[in-house]
């Protein structure tokens, strides 16, 4: 036995076998309760003429400060306890993926403000709680300008409304005193259209709300969201001048942001481009947050033609679990604009020599409620290097707006000439690829602009993270998420054009380019076209040694979890990608002795001897899983004088593909790439479900919804 399990025994056994020293502990605890009872009496009770009944239920958690505060964070989420207090006349919600319905609704909140002088503001709808809607009456307002995302898929950020708008419908509840007004984003090229306004505006219907105008449409499959949006804004107005009795004001430009130069700011308090908690806010879907820098360990071309490359690239996730990807997820990258560009833009502006001097910016006081889209303290060249999109088109209104900042008064007239005709417009503008810098520049190349920089908060988007399929697998290759992209150039541009718009197309696909070209110290062979360079280094050096901004966006679009169901899996271009992790990950499976279901993949390309990506992987797989596990069919568009498409080659194996379909239920079918690709292939598989099961077109196209609503089809595109 040790010595001190002998030392403690004999101390426990001196004090509990001693009658004295008990009967002396057993006092001194009824002393110290009769202490602690007689303070409690004297606290709580003496003092009071009846008995303080909050005492016996009083909640300290509840009480106070953190009530007041819980109860103020709810008033701020409740929409009908903000129209009361603040008052506005209008309240224009946004909804989007990409950051185009975040500009429109506050050009909408915006151009109800200045031109009539209604309070107005614009939110993000996921800054609201909306089961408060049927709280709202006659005297509130509400603009909707929704995204459609994907195919028919609410952005982020309309989750809670369409939640909200579901319970609202299946309650049969009523929304007679809501008045609204609704644009919907979307593209035609996709199958479900404008679904998320389309339905949206159902149900306001439906449940007896009072619509303001037309629903508005914007189709940007052709380039024509912003012609819809500004004919439809005007029938708006027009309604809301007879309705409200409105008189039109003079369009002078009123800034909704105040911006100061403030030099005695301690630069680590400023935000010098780092991506901040409102990008990943846009986007928090994503699980990889926690580290936005990743180190790019490979990058290397996969083929290159004369107008176009492709770039496959791996980025290390590090030895940190906090970062971690399942296969099918996407990655989210966040570019920068080109030196070129900003340098240009800050000396339109006059802005070379203060460009680092920091900036506090904050809403003005009209607009107090207005949230401000960038990071604040910042400084102008963050502003035009990270946060803005400062290399996206520019809409009509917005270069006729300028005119009021124009240096002289030829410059002022050759804005005005470019903006009232949508057909001079688009040919000089649109077509030329013209930026902001080269519109200033190629108006007035001299004299400085003297435009506030709250013009450019108000009209562009702030910078958005681009999504790429991740291309690897995560059981076999857990810390190495990959991408792939094609760089485009445009061959329209003209040569005399190429002073102005340097560079290929694409600001996501330009950086990535730029990046491996840096890495490998390659050059391109793309004609005309010189690669655009990037500042690589970062804020603060942040992004030294090959790295750059991106993470992990979480997606639905997953392998079943058991190996041993079949698989379709249709893509064309770069929508092989996910695919390529699919096929790996199933080798995976089958290596460690799992049952792996049949896999048919269908790849769609250009041509076979330049652009069929990773074609020894899946000659390789075929070769190791065999052809009755593994197998597929390629077409190649531009080969031959007659174009073969992955529909094609999908109808030529018809009677397997419906085998696996219909007579095993567990059976996906995958399609990822363009929207128009995805929808021809939909309709190649309503047509082989009509031909083999004697169905109608609608009857076909009803089994196909039921296969999407079952996950059955599942659907990864893009426009």
């Amino acid at each position: 036995m040790h010595t001190s399990t002998v030392l403690f025994d004999t101390y426990t056994d001196s004090i509990w076998q001693s009658s004295e020293t008990r009967s002396n502990t057993i006092f001194v605890l009824f002393l110290t309760i009769g202490i602690l009872a007689h303070y409690i009496w004297k606290r709580y009770f003496l003092n009071h003429k009846d008995i303080p009944h909050e005492f016996w239920y009083r909640v300290p958690q509840s009480s106070g400060a953190r009530a007041i505060a819980k109860q103020k964070e709810e008033d701020g989420r409740n929409i009908a306890h903000v129209f009361e207090k603040k008052q506005f006349d209008i309240v224009v919600f946004w909804g989007s993926q990409s950051g185009r319905g975040e500009v429109l609704a506050r050009r909408l909140a915006k151009s109800f403000h200045d031109g009539f002088g209604l309070k107005t503001l614009a939110a993000n709808l996921d800054d609201y709680d909306h089961n408060h809607l049927t709280q709202l009456t006659e005297k509130h307002v509400c603009g909707f300008v929704l995204s459609t995302y994907g195919d028919g898929d609410p952005p982020d950020d309309v989750n809670g409304l369409w939640n909200v708008l579901r319970t609202l419908q299946s309650t049969d509840s009523s929304l007679k005193r809501f008045r609204y007004l609704i644009f919907g984003l979307g593209n035609s090229n996709y199958r479900q259209y404008n679904r998320v306004a389309v339905y949206a505006d159902s149900v306001f219907q439906n449940l007896g709300a009072v619509r303001l105008g037309p629903p508005g449409q914007g189709d940007e499959a052709n380039g024509e969201t912003e012609s819809h949006f500004l004919s439809w804004r005007r029938t708006i107005e027009d309604e809301l001048k007879v309705k409200w009795h409105l008189t039109e004001k003079s369009h002078a430009y009123q800034a909704m942001f105040k911006i100061e130069e403030v030099p005695s700011i301690a630069m680590e308090k400023v935000n010098l481009g780092e991506p901040d908690s409102s990008v990943l806010g846009r986007n928090r879907s994503g699980d990889g947050g926690v580290s936005k820098t990743q180190t790019i360990s490979r990058a290397r071309k996969l083929w290159e033609t004369g107008d176009r490359l492709c770039i496959h690239m791996d980025l290390d996730l590090g030895d940190t679990r906090a970062v971690k990807y399942k296969t099918g997820d996407h990655l989210a990258v966040y570019p920068s604009n080109p030196d070129h560009h900003v340098e240009r833009l800050l000396s339109a502006l006059g802005l070379s020599e203060k460009q680092d001097v920091p900036l506090v910016i904050e809403a003005t006081q009209d607009n107090s409620d207005n949230k401000v889209p960038v990071p604040s303290p910042t400084t102008a060249h963050a502003l035009f290097r990270h946060h803005l999109e400062i290399c996206g088109y520019m809409s009509m209104e917005t270069v006729a707006a300028l005119a009021e900042f124009a240096p002289s008064e030829a410059a002022a007239a050759e804005l005005q000439r470019i903006s009232h005709d949508a057909h001079i417009f688009r040919s000089e503008v649109l077509d030329a690829h013209l930026t902001f810098a080269d519109l200033l520049i190629k108006v007035e190349e001299e004299a400085p602009w003297a435009i506030p920089l709250s013009f450019f908060l108000e009209r562009l988007k702030a910078m958005q993270p681009r999504y790429y399929s991740i291309c690897s697998s995560a059981e076999t290759d857990p810390r190495t998420a990959s991408l792939v992209a094609v760089v485009d150039k445009h061959p329209e541009v003209a040569e005399a054009q190429k002073s102005l718009h340097r560079g290929c197309y694409g600001l996501a696909t330009s950086y990535l380019h730029a990046l491996e070209s840096a890495i490998n110290n390659s050059t391109s062979d793309i004609a005309s076209c010189d690669i655009p360079s990037f500042t690589f280094d970062g804020p603060r050096g942040q992004l030294r040694g090959q790295k750059m901004y991106a993470w992990i966006r979480q997606s639905t679009f997953k392998l079943p979890m058991r190996a041993s169901v079949p698989i379709i899996m249709v893509g064309a271009g770069t929508g092989v990608a996910p695919f390529r992790a699919f096929v790996r990950e199933r080798m995976r499976r089958k290596e460690v002795g799992q049952d792996v279901g049949k896999m048919l993949l269908f790849l769609g390309f250009r041509h076979s001897e330049v652009d069929f990506i990773y074609r020894e992987e899946w000659e390789e797989a075929r070769n190791i899983l065999g052809k009755e596990v593994f197998d597929f069919r390629t077409a190649f568009s531009r080969d031959n004088c007659q174009k073969v498409y992955v529909q094609d080659r999908l109808q030529e194996r018809a009677q397997e593909v419906m085998d696996l379909l219909q007579n095993q239920l567990s059976c996906r079918f995958y399609i990822c790439g363009s929207a128009s690709m995805a929808r021809q292939v939909v309709e190649a598989l309503a047509k082989m479900r009509s031909l083999y099961a004697e169905e109608t077109a609608t009857q076909a196209m009803a089994w196909v919804r039921k296969l999407r609503q079952s996950k059955q089809l599942q659907e990864d595109v893009w426009s």
